[in-house]
């Protein structure tokens, strides 16, 4: 007896959908992420009498906050870049077994008795 063994090529195409979906999703929130930029400005807290402690710890705070800004920017990127890498390889693999399945039939009996 002979089973023949198929490969539903459908699923991997409709689960690859899914991943450039989510790339295309997460692509506008890089794009807030990177316009977030706040100048020292933003975090500057004092008064007159203690300009040069403000200013000076307004620059400490922007760094730090461009510092992680710019941490999830490449954290979020990334995910694009993968998601996309995830789509592409699920395509190609579908497409491989749809095109090795009609000169290949796997014969599960003789695999599995000598």
């Amino acid at each position: 007896m002979s089973d023949n063994f198929q490969v539903v090529t459908q699923k991997l195409r409709d689960e690859a959908k899914i991943w450039q979906q989510r790339a295309d999703e997460t692509q506008p929130i890089v794009n807030a992420v990177r316009d977030a930029y706040l100048s020292p400005l933003a975090f500057f807290v004092g008064d007159p009498a203690t300009l040069g402690i403000g200013v000076v710890n307004a620059d400490l705070e922007a760094g730090q906050y461009e510092e992680f800004r710019a941490f999830v920017e490449r954290m979020l990127q990334s995910a694009v870049t993968e998601f996309g890498q995830i789509d592409e390889t699920l395509r190609k693999i579908a497409d491989e077994y749809e095109r090795t399945e009609s000169l290949v039939e796997v014969d599960l009996d003789k695999t599995f008795h000598v």
